[in-house]
């Protein structure tokens, strides 16, 4: 193991995280505790039909019409010059979480009429679809927002990991043999739909406890070597960082190549399925604003 490891770049993006975690946060529960005082409040802070009300219905709606641009900027080359198709999807995520979130606003949460129970209930199964369906897609792309990945990409990814493992295995050889009975698990064919079922199921769980396990074993190698040669406290503690993060990817790596064809098709499907839940919502909303008009 190096005495020197790099660790600036690894503080860096912890912090980053953690920040960005935090305002996650604080956003939700400010989110949250607004919705309850909208909703429990009596008499409400304003109507679905006043003016302040129907102008956030329209402006949730519209954005969950403008959502429907993504997927003709997809289709249809003429629009290419219309910018980035990364951009195009940006746009679409973040649409379909505000939409919604104004559209439920605009209801003061409380349920009307039969055609505005539709128009919510439909826009809440399409947000639930979204989300149910970006969750699908951050296993089979590059990131939130990039280009699809491929299986000859997630494999040479598997390789990577475990050729800069070796200064582990090196370590403590029974987590070489602990991670490999895990590979072997993870990638063996196995026959009957419920078995693949089953093991896809229980990937994640089961490698985690096995890099828990890993990492114990290293970092008492860690600490016994610590103590031959004399290192600092920092130079442990940054010892202890990259071999965490070592086992980590390559426990990763063996989940994401196992598991990349099921979410293939479990993203086709949702697709399949997906596609329905948005024409059922517009056509609601317009039931919804024709009837506002007329009654």
């Amino acid at each position: 193991m190096s005495s020197q490891p790099k660790t600036s770049t690894l503080s860096s993006d912890s912090w980053t995280g953690g920040l960005l975690r935090v305002a996650i946060g604080v956003f939700a529960v400010v989110l949250i505790a607004l919705a309850w005082f909208v909703a429990t409040a009596s008499p409400p802070p304003y109507k679905a039909g006043s003016t302040f009300g129907h102008n956030m219905g329209w402006v949730g709606g519209g954005m969950m019409f403008f959502m429907l641009a993504y997927s003709l900027r997809k289709r249809f080359r003429f629009l290419n010059r219309l910018g980035h198709l990364r951009y195009w999807f940006q746009m679409h995520m973040v649409f379909g979480i505000v939409g919604p979130l104004l559209a439920l606003f605009h209801s003061t949460f409380r349920i009307g009429a039969m055609n505005s129970r539709i128009a919510l209930y439909s826009m809440l199964l399409v947000a639930g679809s979204g989300i149910v369906g970006r969750f699908v897609y951050r296993h089979i792309h590059h990131g939130l927002y990039g280009r699809k990945a491929t299986l000859a990409e997630v494999e040479q990814q598997l390789k990577e990991s475990a050729e800069s493992m070796h200064s582990v295995f090196g370590l403590v050889p029974t987590i070489g043999e602990r991670l490999s009975g895990f590979q072997s698990f993870a990638l063996s064919k196995l026959d009957g739909t419920w078995a693949q079922a089953w093991r896809f199921l229980i990937l994640r769980q089961r490698g985690r406890s096995i890099a828990r396990a890993a990492r114990r074993e290293a970092w008492l190698a860690l600490d016994k070597m610590s103590r031959e040669k004399n290192w600092s406290r920092y130079e442990l503690s940054a010892q202890r960082r990259m071999v965490k993060e070592q086992i980590n990817n390559y426990v990763e790596a063996i989940f994401s190549t196992a598991t990349f064809a099921t979410w293939e098709r479990l993203f086709a499907l949702w697709h399949i399925v997906h596609v329905p839940f948005i024409y059922l919502f517009f056509f609601s909303v317009i039931v919804h604003v024709i009837a506002h008009y007329m009654y």
